[in-house]
């Protein structure tokens, strides 16, 4: 990564919410960490079998998680992808918001990782 690109995430929200909690940041970038892998490959499933209404139901429940760490490119994705879900005009556009959503949020938690490992 270019050290001069701006990490795709902001922590500010999510310290603000947690009292400026340096150990509750940390607990909750672990959290997401863990959570949101196994969630990516629950929407690539689902999308593929053409199971739109689980792949917007995933999409509802982890936006908050990515609006807390202001990743503001996924949300762009994550709502249309909820939203393109639930019209069946749109459905075929699915797997490929899914993968957008894949590729940008591994690079997010490639970089979290990395900044985790620093903050321990």
């Amino acid at each position: 990564m270019n050290t001069h690109e701006p990490k795709p995430y902001n922590l500010k929200k999510l310290s603000g919410f947690l009292g400026d909690d340096p150990q509750q940041v940390i607990e909750m970038i672990g959290l997401f960490l863990e959570t949101i892998p196994p969630e990516l490959v629950l929407l690539k499933e689902n999308a593929a079998r053409g199971c739109f209404d689980e792949v917007a139901t995933i999409a509802h429940r982890i936006k908050p998680s990515l609006d807390v760490f202001d990743l503001q490119q996924a949300m762009k994705v994550i709502r249309t992808l909820e939203l393109f879900s639930k019209d069946d005009v749109h459905q075929r556009e699915v797997s490929a918001l899914v993968e957008e959503l894949t590729i940008t949020l591994e690079f997010a938690l490639k970089i979290m990782a990395d900044e985790l490992h620093t903050m321990s």
